[in-house]
C-alpha cells in the first residue's frame, strides 16, 4: 500500500513536471530536453521504487521461511516428545498385562498341581498300595 501511494505520488510529480515544461517561454528543443530528463529522472525514481519494494518483498519471504522452518522444528520436537510418551506408556501397559498373565498362570500351575495331588490319593484303590 506504502509503494501504491509512492508511485502514484511520484507519477503525478512527472505529469506536473511535464504539463509545466510544456507551457514554459523556452524552445521546443529546450522542453522537450527537459521533458526528457523528467522523464528519465522519474523512471530512475520508479525503478528505484520497484527495487527497494522487490529487497523488502525478498527480505519478508525470508523471515517467513525462517519463521517456518522454526514452527516445523517445534512441531518435530513436539511429535517425538509426544511418541517417546506413547511408546513409554504402551511399553508400561504391555508390561503390567504380562505380570497379570504370569500370575494367572501361576495361579493356574498350582491349581493343577493341588489338583493333580488330590487326584493321586484319590485313584488309588482301596487296599493297593503305593
Amino acid at each position: 500500500m506504502r509503494n501504491k501511494s509512492f508511485f502514484s505520488l511520484l507519477l503525478g510529480i512527472a505529469a506536473g513536471t511535464a504539463i509545466g515544461m510544456l507551457y514554459a517561454p523556452d524552445k521546443g528543443s529546450a522542453t522537450r530536453a527537459k521533458v526528457k530528463k523528467a522523464a528519465t529522472d522519474s523512471l530512475d525514481d520508479i525503478k528505484e521504487t520497484l527495487s527497494g519494494a522487490a529487497e523488502e518483498a525478498q527480505e519478508k519471504a525470508t523471515e517467513t521461511a525462517q519463521e517456518t522452518r522454526e514452527g516445523i522444528k517445534t512441531i518435530r520436537e513436539i511429535i517425538a516428545k509426544k511418541g517417546a510418551e506413547i511408546k513409554e506408556g504402551t511399553r508400561n501397559i504391555l508390561l503390567s498385562q504380562l505380570e497379570k498373565l504370569e500370575a494367572t498362570l501361576k495361579k493356574a500351575d498350582e491349581a493343577e498341581a493341588g489338583v493333580s495331588s488330590d487326584e493321586g490319593v484319590d485313584d488309588q484303590q482301596p487296599g493297593e498300595d503305593e
